[in-house]
């Protein structure tokens, strides 16, 4: 009898394992600004080459796109510290350069959700 084991690729393995560990690492961080304490961004996914020379991390803001530039201007400037602790924290030979970009897919979405709240009720037919 055969086993079938899912196979992922590299790539994909250390891109979920980076996604998790940069979510559990936002949440200790210390010296953060009070704003991204309270409602810190969630890391929707991170891609990574094939060559995995560099990571993008998307992150989305529950409150939506208006603090996105200063928050992607926080992570940036700590992107080297968080290197360093992901590289004692995995058992990987090199963490790369971590590129944080806002993840907009999510505010389509929230403005759909907004439209729709406001669309007057539909008339009710009668036969």
């Amino acid at each position: 009898m055969q086993h079938t084991h899912r196979v992922y690729p590299r790539g994909a393995r250390v891109s979920h394992l980076l996604r998790e560990e940069i979510a559990a690492l936002l949440r200790e961080l210390h010296g953060l600004p009070a704003d991204l304490a309270l409602l810190p961004p969630s890391i929707t996914m991170v891609d990574l080459p094939a060559d995995m020379r560099s990571a993008t991390v998307f992150f989305s803001l529950m409150d939506g796109p208006g603090r996105a530039a200063a928050v992607r201007q926080i992570l940036d400037a700590r992107a080297g510290e968080m290197r360093q602790i992901l590289g004692k924290r995995l058992a990987l030979r090199r963490i790369p350069p971590l590129h944080f970009v806002y993840d907009a897919r999510f505010d389509r979405g929230a403005e759909m959700a907004e439209i729709l709240a406001h669309l007057p009720p539909a008339a009710d037919e009668e036969a």
